[in-house]
């Protein structure tokens, strides 16, 4: 808006004051070049020509609409046509200012007002807007042909437009882009006003935080794309599951957050959680895809777990860590001792961290067995950390956090030149040549040079590269196809096997799986476990091994530990297995045993 200068007397010499053009509702010619301006409450002195002052405040909606009276129409609120004024307020309070509109004919100020209501419709109104709204004003400015009417059509329409996009550009800067819900933001400042309700009526309040589970998976094997139009579908359902005082926000990613307000009673708190896994129970279809996904929930409750927002969200995202722990598709009430396993997880990544440097990460390595003779092919190694103070780390608990942390790129990179160290030194001290198997991470995969990184190390540790399968997930392979098509061809030209891992867990794989041109398929063991007890696990095993060798690939079943399961893989043709049965992974030592007891399968079965 503009900001015009005036003073309180109209004398030479007076104090200048500022006031704003949206103040003013009419100025008032009073000598030739002075003026009186009005606003609502009081009024000042302004020395200015009267055509220049019509330019000067034209953008700002004023009007000259009478040879004395240029009036603000934004302050418009009745027109009496009989007596020739307008009126700025309630006509029949004696406060009111009025202006005279006698010289102007009276359908250009009402049409003028008309297309000021029609600019200024509320926000709910204005999702009614459509083409029929500019068509009116349009229609209004043209029907009598007086520029009065076009240039304050433009002017109003400009307008209009200037404060439909401040209106868009404060929305952007409290929602979220992708499914148009509160931002993080906005949910801070709602939490906030919460706090201060809560604390006049006693009443408790909620958050939780929400994690849906399997995101990424769809992300990696079907796009960002398939993944985006989910969040949309899942944030809508959220929103429509609460009360019309709560809020949904999205807090970035997979992660929704939801403020509970007015709870009186904790059971409110768990009732609503536990109806959120129902929600996913249905699938989200895209096109032939029908996708499922569960969520994991973190709930704190104010003033008990935290009395500002930072430490109810905080609190809130661990005991959701908690949910997803216990496997998920569950919702945990925040509790104090959580916090200690959040401080054991974050020392659990400094030592790791420091693992390396202080020896505790070594390789063991569990025995491939080929079916056809019944001995040792080669063995895939496994990371195994033995920790100062902690003794043996699973696994299950480090590898998902050196993801997390990147720590699993160096730590990748290092399994691969060892287990081809290692293995090149079996054969120079003349053991058979074995094939050593090693998971590459996806992280590990993506990094810069990756396939020169594998060619260095080789020639560093002089392996031949027949001697190396390079394992990779099926939800890793589905990640970016066609560059995952042309890393694993460098690869295969350096001579390197590879082998796609946990086969049968991921999405859409059959029909990329003969441009990948992989030596192996290998046989996820949640299939092999219920082999023989489970119809439809064998049907599925079958017709895996029976397509692997259509497209000459070898099946190789991994987690076998019982006779049966054996005896099943052999007498459908599998070409080679790993599991219990015929041996634990084995410290490099106790395998180099191992090979020199030239171990042979015929020891398992009679």
């Amino acid at each position: 808006m503009q900001k015009i200068p005036v003073t309180r007397d109209g004398k030479k010499g007076s104090d200048i004051l500022i006031i704003s053009s949206s103040d003013i509702v009419k100025i008032d010619k009073v000598r030739d070049r002075d003026y009186i301006v009005h606003t609502k409450s009081d009024q000042y002195y302004l020395d200015l020509s009267l055509e220049s002052l019509e330019e000067w405040l034209f953008e700002d909606g004023f009007r000259l609409i009478d040879t004395t009276n240029v009036v603000n129409m934004n302050h418009v609120a009745e027109y009496d046509s009989k007596k020739g004024a307008v009126f700025f307020g309630d006509r029949h309070l004696k406060t009111t200012k009025q202006a005279s509109a006698a010289r102007i004919h009276k359908e250009h100020v009402e049409n003028v007002m008309e297309m000021l209501r029609l600019a200024k419709l509320s926000k709910e109104e204005e999702g009614l807007r459509d083409s029929t709204f500019e068509k009116r004003m349009k229609d209004i400015a043209d029907a009598h042909g007086d520029g009065r009417f076009n240039r304050s059509y433009s002017t109003i329409r400009a307008v209009s437009e200037r404060e439909r996009a401040e209106r868009q550009i404060v929305h952007m800067a409290y929602h979220d882009a992708l499914t148009d819900l509160p931002n993080r933001l906005l949910f801070h400042e709602r939490l906030k006003e919460a706090f201060r309700a809560a604390e006049s009526t006693g009443d408790m309040l909620a958050v939780l935080f929400i994690d849906l589970d399997r995101i990424k998976v769809i992300n990696d094997t079907l796009g960002h794309q398939i993944g985006d139009e989910l969040l949309k579908y899942w944030a809508d359902k959220l929103e429509a599951s609460v009360r019309p005082q709560d809020t949904v926000a999205r807090f970035g990613g997979d992660e929704f957050i939801i403020l509970l307000t007015g709870i009186r009673h904790l059971d409110e708190i768990s009732s609503f959680a536990a109806r959120i896994p129902d929600l996913f129970r249905d699938a989200f279809s895209f096109g032939e895809h029908e996708l499922y996904v569960t969520a994991s929930i973190g709930i704190s409750v104010y003033p008990q777990d935290g009395t500002d927002a930072d430490t109810l969200i905080k609190n809130a995202d661990t005991a959701m860590y908690r949910a997803k722990e216990q496997g998920g598709n569950t919702y945990q009430l925040y509790r104090s001792e959580m916090n200690m396993r959040s401080l054991e997880r974050l020392n659990l990544e400094i030592d790791l961290r420091k693992a390396m440097d202080r020896g505790e990460i070594s390789l063991h390595y569990q025995p491939i067995v080929d079916l056809a003779t019944g001995d040792v092919y080669g063995m895939e190694a496994l990371l195994r950390w033995k920790h100062a103070t902690r003794g043996m780390v699973s696994p299950g608990e480090f590898i998902p956090l050196a993801e997390e942390t990147g720590l699993i790129v160096p730590i990748g990179n290092w399994v691969l030149y060892e287990s081809c160290r290692q293995n090149r030194e079996w054969t120079d001290r003349g053991f058979p040549p074995l094939v050593v198997a090693v998971n590459i991470s996806v992280n590990q995969f993506q990094q810069p040079g990756f396939v020169q990184l594998v060619q260095e190390t080789l020639e560093r540790t002089g392996l031949d590269p027949k001697q190396l399968c390079l394992e990779i997930t099926e939800n890793v392979a589905m990640r970016n196809v066609n560059s995952m098509i042309e890393t694993i061809a460098k690869l295969r030209e350096l001579g390197v096997q590879i082998s796609i891992d946990d086969f049968g867990t991921g999405y859409s794989s059959l029909s990329y799986l003969k441009r990948f041109r992989v030596h192996t398929l290998k046989i996820d063991q949640s299939f092999i476990k219920e082999l023989t007890t489970d119809e439809e696990n064998a049907a599925i095993v079958t017709a895996l091994i029976a397509m692997s060798h259509q497209l000459n690939i070898k099946a190789l079943a991994e987690g076998v530990e019982t006779k049966a399961q054996l005896e099943f893989l052999r007498r459908f043709g599998c070409d080679e297995i790993q599991g219990y049965l015929f041996s634990t992974p084995l410290p490099a030592d106790e395998f180099e045993r191992m090979m020199r007891t030239r171990r042979n399968l015929s020891e398992v079965l009679p």
